[in-house]
């Protein structure tokens, strides 16, 4: 038992810092809609090309990601979260500028507004590297349920931002312009004091205790509660029972982040415990190793397929909705979607810890969420030519559980194959690129590509062939993904050499990127 700990080397600390952290990313990164109206017309922007806006910041986020990994490896958790928070304010402030007096006109404006944005979420995503690291580090025996309840209020922060700021404002967009001008003000200003006081916890000392357990599945309801008030308070119009809605998600969470630190921090030794060992974490493979092999970039192609799903859904699914004449319907289905996303982030946290426990291949759980994805998309394909919404319903909720099971998957499994005291640098390239081209191919060229094919002089589609074509090469290409996931656990069994180095195909370097594990949980 450990007793006596100041604030800084608490666990609870990290942990409440690390939620808090979490929602102020979902709500600085996920809550676009809530201010691109603004950037539409202050650059004079179509619809298309201000969604474009947002996949291209993505790509630019993802091209960025080997600097900033780097970054994270060289520094630490406590300096390189406060050096890219610095970042992520200065940009902010600049975007917040644009916004109010643009700096250039038109599409200028917006490229600046690209670059912008790129550079920012490649400053929180130092922060998000080295929350996911010491969490690992810290909780060992719950690992995997503890990154997919951090997974899950990336989902909380983004219900809850735009319901606290526009509610205490008395406006929602569109009408409040202005309000969606300083919206990124106070997401960047949210997630800046977040990422200081979890860099005042990364001191805290790895343990277990019995409760521990039970306490992060409180955490997982009360972040589903808190979802569910802030969302139901921007579904109902201003007025009394939004504000109650909007009162009852603020004392959600404050219960939530009260319960946390004052939760005591009694601890059970973890030294000798076959039950929690993991090779993990005597491994330390950097970025620029694992960036040599080929199973690291085998990897990369199946998150990147498993989200690209996910982003195909995301980034059209107003317009899925209402080409084949449910228009009604798109918010709804985005609800449906985001709470299947939500479930799935903590489902498959779960399923980590087990398959950990029973020493069973992570990999397994990228065979079923490209296996969901590849269902979720052929019931959107037959929602397009049967025009039922029924199906579109049903796609929305198995895509979204797909979806949000690939992110705490991804976090586990590289944890475990390149060790946890280098997953910070890793996992945030491995996300980078996943995500950022799963955007751009996916969630943009792939859904645009039909829908501009068949629009007609007004540049609107109408029918079932607008995106059934989309749907079905998605359903495809989630099929690759089942077959690469199964490559990886099928060739890279127990007390095998599975890294090689890309240079041993020219026979160069073979000793310098080869390495030889004998992880028992891929």
């Amino acid at each position: 038992m450990v007793e006596g700990k100041q604030w800084p080397e608490r666990r609870w600390d990290l942990w409440a810092s690390a939620v808090a952290l979490n929602m102020a990313a979902g709500c600085a990164m996920y809550d676009y809609s809530a201010f691109s109206p603004a950037i539409k017309e202050t650059f004079g922007l179509t619809l298309r090309e201000t969604d474009l806006v947002f996949n291209f910041s993505w790509f630019f986020y993802s091209i960025t990601c080997y600097g900033y990994s780097i970054c994270n490896q060289r520094l630490g958790p406590k300096r390189a979260p406060r050096l890219g928070c610095c970042a992520m304010l200065a940009c902010n402030v600049l975007i917040v500028y644009n916004l109010l007096h643009p700096i250039l006109p038109g599409s200028g404006g917006a490229a600046l507004m690209t670059l912008l944005m790129g550079l920012a979420w490649a400053g929180q995503g130092t922060s998000l590297g080295a929350c996911y690291q010491r969490v690992m580090q810290v909780f060992p025996q719950t690992a995997g349920v503890s990154i997919g309840v951090l997974k899950a209020s990336l989902g909380t922060g983004g219900a809850v931002a735009p319901a606290l700021f526009f509610g205490l404002w008395g406006s929602r967009p569109p009408g409040n312009f202005l309000g969606m001008q300083l919206f990124p003000a106070f997401t960047s200003l949210s997630l800046g004091a977040t990422i200081i006081a979890f860099t005042f916890c990364v001191g805290a000392e790895p343990g277990y205790s019995r409760t521990e357990k039970r306490r992060i599945h409180s955490t997982a309801l009360a972040i589903i509660f808190t979802t569910a008030a802030a969302t139901a308070s921007s579904l109902c119009p201003v007025g009394a029972m939004s504000t109650a809605l909007l009162v009852l998600t603020l004392v959600l969470l404050l219960a939530l982040f009260l319960s946390i630190a004052c939760a005591g921090d009694e601890m059970s030794t973890l030294q000798g415990s076959s039950e929690t060992s993991d090779s993990s974490d005597d491994m330390h493979i950097t970025v620029q190793q694992a960036c040599q092999t080929i199973e690291f970039w085998m990897y990369i192609s199946v998150y990147c397929i498993s989200a690209g799903s996910g982003q195909l859904i995301l980034t059209n699914l107003a317009q899925i909705a209402t080409v084949i004449g449910f228009p009604h319907q798109c918010q709804a289905l985005l609800c449906c979607f985001s709470t299947c996303n939500m479930l799935g982030r903590l489902l498959f946290g779960a399923i980590c810890d087990m398959l950990q426990r029973r020493r069973a291949s992570r990999t397994l759980l990228f065979v079923l969420t490209n296996f969901l994805a590849a269902i979720g998309q052929m019931l959107f394909f037959a929602a397009a030519t049967s025009q039922s919404v029924l199906l579109l319903f049903a796609g929305a909720l198995v895509v979204g559980l797909a979806f949000g099971g690939t992110f705490p998957t991804l976090v586990n499994v590289c944890a475990a194959r390149w060790g946890r005291s280098t997953l910070s640098a890793n996992w945030t390239f491995m996300d980078a690129v996943g995500n950022g081209f799963a955007s751009l191919l996916f969630g943009c060229f792939l859904g645009s590509f039909s829908y501009d094919r068949n629009s007609d002089s007004s540049q609107h589609c109408y029918g079932s062939h607008c995106f059934a074509l989309p749907h079905l090469v998605m359903a495809v290409t989630c099929t690759i993904g089942i077959l690469l996931s199964a490559m990886i656990v099928k060739r890279h069994p127990k007390s095998k050499e599975i890294r090689r180095s890309l240079s041993t195909l020219s026979r160069r370097s073979a000793a310098l990127a080869s390495f030889d594990i004998s992880s028992d949980a891929t």
